[in-house]
């Protein structure tokens, strides 16, 4: 890098040329490949909530082009006195591009129809694929406009993946033909949101992996449909209820045309409950496992991996990625595909080294220091920024690493790691939950550039303090746009 330190950009460019100067250009925007277009008018958007407005014009100083040579998601930016141009083989370098443009052009003091840019080369491109932030919508109601919000903060951060925990215990917020009662009346999104945030999302190169959990926390199942779903903390086991949690898996795949992945859920199910129920029972004699084996934790972790496996098939069959949390012991790694990923947060349920050696890929959701509870998060962004993808940091009793952390070499089996906000205590810790919803956002845009830093760049690029002063900055300008959109939707 080559004086970085006169460009403010989250996260670090690979490579930077500055000259020092600052050029100024005409509030004109041209996109020379079509495909590019649709990303050009994302950043004219956001252009104008910043009190900037660009207008199309041919003969445009800045102008995205398309360059076969440059890798997916990658970019290059050049801005020379003249001229502006910014060049991507995909969209989603495009809108990378655009985002970089956004955080180091500002409107000129001196003359309205202006932009300054400084003078500089840029080229860019992401080291982890997976570069997430999860955010808990079924314990507290977050109203649409958080959602749009939530795809602002990671196309201004370069985040890949928007995960939403769209259920659990306390609500099921997702429409449904199949099952109409699942949706939680006064807590769920109607379809014509669920359309509008998979536009807005698309639009800017940003994946939506909705999640459905099952087999545990699933009490808004139970309450609803009890014959199928049964009545015991878990999804009953049974012909039936395989069946109608594939199709609801099949409606979200549906639901959520553009989405690579979709999550299943699979963390922290009383799966011994199934070798009590009589039809689960029923179910697995059907399937030629034994529930009255001798060893009983193996024989339910042998019908958690049937679940799991059970869903997947669902996924694959809507040509796209299953994801599910750590949830199952290393007996039953040969009975679950390894084309599902693993969200590996607590090294409690199997532990990312057997994860690693069975074949998994996965990603890191290390609880430490990735997880915010509000109203009192347990880790600063210095703490995030001090993790890396490789770096684990268990907190519950039951794991090895307790005490002493987990670090393993470098491997491409870790896709990337991701930020994640719960809910559990919003409802109880505010004056009301839309208060509770809103300090929980401020939590996720104070340490969201610090993941995006670790995650686009694996190698630490900047000392901790400079890239605080750099976020400052560029934090109030997303601040800025969040707040004009607020209205909008």
């Amino acid at each position: 890098m080559e004086n970085t330190k006169q460009l403010i950009i989250v996260p670090t460019p690979k490579l930077v040329k500055c000259v020092g100067r600052i050029s100024s250009y005409k509030t004109e925007l041209f996109s020379l490949h079509h495909a590019f277009r649709n990303a050009a008018g994302v950043f004219k958007e956001y252009a104008a909530r910043l009190g900037i407005s660009f207008a199309w014009s041919e003969t445009a100083d800045i102008q995205i082009t398309y360059d076969a040579a440059i890798e997916s998601g990658a970019y290059r930016l050049s801005a020379d006195g003249n001229t502006v141009r910014l060049s991507a083989s995909d969209s989603v370098g495009a809108n990378h591009a655009f985002a970089t443009l956004l955080q180091i052009m500002n409107p000129s003091e001196e003359r309205e129809g202006i932009v300054c840019v400084p003078d500089c080369e840029i080229m860019d491109a992401p080291d982890c694929s997976y570069r997430g932030m999860m955010v808990d919508l079924a314990r507290n109601w977050h109203d649409f406009t958080y959602l749009i919000s939530y795809v602002d903060m990671c196309y201004y951060y370069k985040i890949s993946v928007l995960h939403l925990h769209f259920t659990d215990d306390q609500s099921y917020t997702l429409p449904s033909k199949r099952f109409p009662k699942l949706s939680t009346k006064g807590r769920s999104y109607t379809p014509e949101q669920i359309e509008a945030l998979n536009q807005y999302a698309e639009a800017r190169g940003i994946q939506l992996m909705p999640e459905i959990d099952v087999p545990g926390h699933c009490i808004s199942f139970q309450k609803e449909y009890p014959d199928i779903f049964g009545t015991e903390g878990i999804i009953c086991q049974h012909r039936e209820s395989i069946q109608a949690m594939q199709e609801l898996f099949g409606e979200l795949c549906e639901m959520f045309p553009h989405s690579k992945y979709i999550h299943i859920g699979g963390d922290e199910a009383q799966i011994e409950n199934w070798l009590k129920c009589p039809r689960c029972r029923e179910y697995a004699l059907s399937i030629g496992m034994d529930p009255d084996a001798e060893d009983q934790k193996l024989a339910a972790e042998r019908m958690y991996a049937n679940f799991i496996s059970k869903m997947a098939e669902a996924i694959f069959a809507s040509g796209k990625i299953p994801i599910a949390w750590e949830g199952f012991a290393s007996q039953v790694n040969d009975f679950v595909s390894k084309d599902i990923l693993i969200m590996s947060w607590e090294n409690y349920y199997q532990v990312t080294p057997e994860l690693i050696h069975a074949g998994f890929t996965v990603i890191n959701c290390s609880w430490n220091p990735m997880y915010i509870v509000a109203p009192e998060p347990a880790w600063t962004p210095q703490e995030i920024y001090q993790w890396t993808i490789y770096k684990w940091t268990p907190v519950h009793g039951g794991s090895p690493y307790i005490g002493k952390g987990l670090e393993i070499s470098p491997t491409d089996q870790v896709y990337g790691g991701q930020l994640l906000a719960w809910g559990d205590r919003i409802a109880t810790s505010y004056p009301t939950v839309e208060e509770g919803v809103s300090a929980e956002r401020t939590l996720l845009l104070e340490r969201l550039p610090y993941l995006a830093e670790n995650t686009w760049n694996k190698e630490k690029q900047l000392p901790f303090e400079m890239l605080s002063e750099k976020i400052a900055q560029t934090d109030n300008k997303l601040i800025s746009l969040i707040e004009k959109a607020e209205n909008r939707v």
